[in-house]
């Protein structure tokens, strides 16, 4: 249980309340009180808790966001999403156009559909409640003269939106683009998170590669217009399968 209101607050280091808040915090989610993908107490409860103004608790809880450990979602509150600070690259593209397409020449071969319910290490993942229902596509893509697949790639799907993966997709064009031609539903903002990891057990025989090989995860949210996330990818790529190439060019501003 977290310590009561009336606490001391690591009293004779003279440090900010904010960093204490922080720090308490810290330490009872490492800890286990609050677990991952559980809610955090309200603003006014950590005020109440902790006798300090809501300024203050807004920066305590700013500052463990900024470390990757709270998300804010509108209408469920701040959840824990990690137990340590988080060190991942995240770029937002500022074009849908450029949104790290895959050659032509590749394709989709799914291997199973599913209807599942979030789990709470899943929830984190798809920015959504524990329990919220989702279709599962397990896939991996392929390049048409190779047969050692190019990633490996699980795609969550609304189930309003599942009909695309009954589809015959010869082009092996992408998820987002079956929807947006199917259903007329744009994505309106994506968010792309790249980070390195190493190939999993089960993913090893599959991909044709040794388990814990380096690889490259991309983790693609998408946002219709209406601000809700409609379909998430998680695409592992063994290293030496797959480069990723981005072009900037710098303007002057107007």
């Amino acid at each position: 249980m977290p310590v009561k209101r009336n606490e001391k607050l690591l009293q004779g280091q003279h440090r900010p309340r904010y960093s204490e808040i922080e720090e308490i915090l810290r330490k009872e989610i490492r800890s286990g009180v609050y677990k991952l993908g559980s809610r955090l107490p309200t603003e006014h409860e950590l005020c109440d808790r902790f006798e300090v103004s809501r300024f203050t608790v807004r920066q305590a809880l700013s500052r463990l966001r900024e470390a990757g450990i709270l998300d804010a979602r509108p209408g469920i509150g701040t959840v824990v999403v990690s137990a340590a600070d988080r060190v991942t690259f995240v770029h937002t593209l500022s074009s849908m156009e450029e949104l790290l397409q895959y050659p032509a020449e590749t394709y989709r071969q799914h291997l199973s559909v599913n209807r599942i319910e979030a789990t709470p290490e899943q929830a984190v993942m798809l920015r959504c409640s524990p329990g919220q229902r989702w279709v599962r596509l397990k896939a991996m893509r392929l390049a048409r003269p190779s047969s050692a697949p190019i990633a490996s790639l699980d795609a969550y799907l609304l189930p309003k939106f599942a009909g695309v993966l009954d589809l015959p997709n010869p082009a092996g064009t992408a998820v987002v683009r079956q929807i947006e031609q199917l259903y007329n539903h744009r994505a309106a903002q994506a968010q792309i998170e790249i980070f390195v990891s190493r190939i999993d057990p089960q993913l090893s025989e599959p991909m044709m590669v040794e388990e814990g090989d380096p690889a490259l995860i991309i983790l693609r949210r998408y946002r219709g217009e209406d601000g809700v996330i409609f379909l998430v990818t998680y695409s592992v790529h063994p290293e030496n399968r797959f480069t990723l190439n981005i072009e900037l060019e710098k303007r002057e501003p107007i």
